[in-house]
């Protein structure tokens, strides 16, 4: 019996020996904890958006599967993914730890509308763009830089490619839709933007083209963009604000991919780098030497001219060479007024720009600029 009984004793001590030495050798996993990231929550079709995860203890990781409504499409902490259709999807990412145990995260994409910068890598230049000019379209009766302008473009199912408008800060730093340094102008109140806070702007009326008031207000930067999301795009002309401060609230509104930052500055090209995703540039090539400066740098598409360097020297020829898209206006203004001899049925000035294969047309006029246009198997 005492025999039995040592070997007994013995066993237990060899059990909890080895109990101890397997939890030296084998200490117990950590607790695996994941957040999940998107580049853009409204993405268009085409663009690329991006999806991080950050993991607490990713020693402890050991599978990782990303899923688009079950189907798998990549197992590493950063995905990029392009969305090829519209529509809302689910994306789920499962992460399992060395024991099996699984975290599954989940996030809703909604992509509606193209990628402006898909569309410029692979535009048509058989076709010309049209860009209503501070959001005015002829017969809207709207006021320029207006919401409802805005809308009223976008019901033009396409006739309006893109929306030019001008952007500039109140005092409380809320960016809104102006081009003029004062609402004198435009609104039935006094002052500089820049002296006015966003409420006292908004106690005014904005006015019609021929100076009456309407019953419209100063509409801020993210309002449009929500607005016109996934239906149209836009090009902004930036007053007088840090570029970033523009740049944060367009990313904000998941509207980086389907937005121009018009400039005339190009040194701001050199610092493009620290933007995640980078905007889309729409510079002004205003010297000959620009030419190979803009054609060098590959993120850049498209880019403007002066009407007078459109018609009147061979830079539209050195731009097209080079593989550059190029964009002018025909507004009324610096001695040309081609927009308006449209409404006489004169498209002299439209002409000369179609020969020399104009990629897009500034216009107050988009539909009748269209109509002639389509006329020339242009749209």
């Amino acid at each position: 019996m005492k025999r039995i009984i040592g070997l007994i004793l013995s066993t237990l001590l060899l059990l909890i020996s080895c109990s101890k030495s397997d939890n030296t050798d084998n200490p117990p996993t950590k607790e695996v904890s994941v957040d999940v990231t998107a580049s853009n929550l409204y993405p268009a079709k085409f663009e690329n958006v991006v999806f991080n995860l950050n993991i607490d203890n990713e020693e402890e990781v050991k599978n990782i599967s990303w899923m688009v409504d079950d189907k798998q499409i990549g197992n590493s902490a950063e995905l990029n993914h392009i969305f090829n259709e519209e529509g809302k999807f689910e994306i789920t990412v499962i992460v399992a730890d060395k024991n099996n145990k699984e975290i599954k995260k989940t996030l809703e994409i909604m992509v509606k509308g193209t990628s402006l910068r898909y569309s410029l890598k692979d535009f048509d230049k058989n076709k010309i763009w049209i860009m209503g000019h501070r959001g005015n379209a002829y017969l809207s009766n709207m006021p320029e830089n207006s919401l409802e302008g805005i809308r009223y473009c976008i019901s033009l199912n396409g006739i309006v490619n893109i929306v030019e408008v001008d952007l500039r800060m109140t005092k409380d730093g809320v960016i809104v839709l102006m081009h003029d340094e004062t609402v004198d102008r435009t609104t039935t109140g006094k002052g500089k933007v820049k002296d006015l806070t966003y409420k006292e702007i908004q106690s005014f009326n904005l006015k019609n083209e021929k100076g009456e008031p309407t019953k419209y207000k100063v509409p801020s930067l993210y309002e449009i963009l929500i607005e016109g999301r996934g239906k149209i795009f836009f090009d902004l002309d930036i007053k007088d604000i840090p570029f970033n401060e523009v740049y944060n609230v367009v990313k904000q509104a998941g509207m980086i991919d389907q937005v121009l930052f018009y400039t005339e500055k190009l040194d701001i090209l050199n610092n493009l780098n620290k933007y995640n995703p980078q905007p889309i540039m729409y510079p002004q090539c205003i010297n000959k030497s620009d030419i190979d400066k803009l054609s060098a740098n590959k993120d850049i598409r498209m880019v403007q001219l002066s009407l007078n360097k459109a018609i009147d020297t061979d830079f539209p020829e050195a731009l097209v060479e080079q593989g550059l898209l190029w964009a002018t206006n025909i507004l009324d203004m610096k001695g040309y007024n081609y927009d308006s001899q449209m409404l006489e049925g004169n498209y002299t000035g439209v002409e000369r720009l179609v020969v020399k294969n104009v990629n897009m047309i500034q216009s107050d006029y988009p539909q009748i600029l269209h109509n002639f246009l389509k006329d020339k198997g242009k749209r």
